[in-house]
């Protein structure tokens, strides 16, 4: 068992390392995801900042929509996934781990009110279930916020150290004031525990805020690097893309020496690199990356 429990640490310290990507092309969106009704208009002078809130859970959305100011400085989209991502690790680390059959999980009670439930399946080489956030109110970056949704999971792994992890799922969050919803979650990721080689081959989200401002992520092209290396060196390429309002887009390129390049597109299909902020694209790694 402490095999699983080794790719879902993994996993973890990728999410909290490569944050925010959306699915590769050919998925074409997986669970469900599209631009939400209020997503932000993406221009030359916002396209970086959007690129960086998609993919590190920067702070934009509080420059670029007052209204979303409250609920983007307590929650980003990479707050809440590694939230679940470490309820999963609670899973596997539990006395669950040791029963190889479909078992399910009792209530736990979130440290400031609500409860996770959910089932989950164990065998020595593979790991899946399901987690519900029923008003789980936890404190996060100074704030008090309440967690609602579902989140399905499976991860594998085989004699030669390969090894798979997957989510899905739809969640929210709010502070009382302001409420972020994560639709049509899809991610897949696979990778070597010997090598450290990992490709994450599916991700993509919509993520929308009351008062508006949100935006879809997906992927054009798989993340690939490694996770024994960071930036410069890992990750080494991989294509995020950033849907807003009238089919406006941001468009970041992660090049193999260490670099960022963003681009926008005005809705018309064409893609320039941006001049904003300051020298221009391309962009260090280190601004996107942890």
């Amino acid at each position: 068992m402490s095999r699983i429990i080794s790719k879902l640490y993994i996993a973890s310290i990728l999410f909290s390392t490569l944050a925010m990507f959306g699915c590769s092309s050919s998925d074409d969106g997986g669970g469900g995801a599209s631009v939400p009704s209020g997503a932000v208009v993406i221009t030359g002078a916002n396209a970086y900042e959007v690129a960086v809130d998609a993919i590190s859970g920067g702070n934009a959305l509080t420059s670029l929509v007052p209204t979303a100011a409250n609920i983007d400085r307590a929650l980003t989209p990479r707050d809440l996934i590694d939230l679940v991502v470490d309820e999963i690790n609670n899973l596997q680390g539990s006395s669950l781990s040791n029963i190889p059959s479909g078992v399910a999980i009792e209530p736990i009670q979130c440290p400031d009110g609500g409860t996770i439930t959910g089932d989950e399946t164990v065998t020595e080489t593979s790991a899946s279930g399901t987690i519900t956030f029923n008003d789980c109110r936890v404190f996060i970056d100074g704030s008090f916020v309440s967690v609602n949704g579902t989140v399905t999971f499976n991860a594998s792994s085989d004699a030669l150290l390969n090894w798979t992890f997957n989510m899905a799922g739809n969640l929210s969050a709010s502070d009382g004031v302001e409420t972020m919803t994560l639709s049509g979650l899809d991610f897949k990721q696979t990778g070597n525990d010997s090598s450290g080689e990992f490709s994450i081959n599916t991700y993509t989200f919509s993520v929308d805020f009351t008062g508006g401002g949100g935006f879809l992520v997906q992927l054009q092209a798989a993340i690939v690097g490694n996770e024994q290396q960071s930036c410069p060196n890992s990750p080494r390429s991989g294509i995020v893309l950033v849907t807003g309002a009238n089919n406006t887009k941001s468009r970041a390129t992660i090049n193999n020496n260490g670099t960022v390049t963003i681009e926008y597109d005005d809705g018309s299909g064409t893609f320039t690199e941006v001049t904003e902020p300051a020298p221009g694209s391309p962009y260090p790694c280190s601004d996107f990356f942890i």
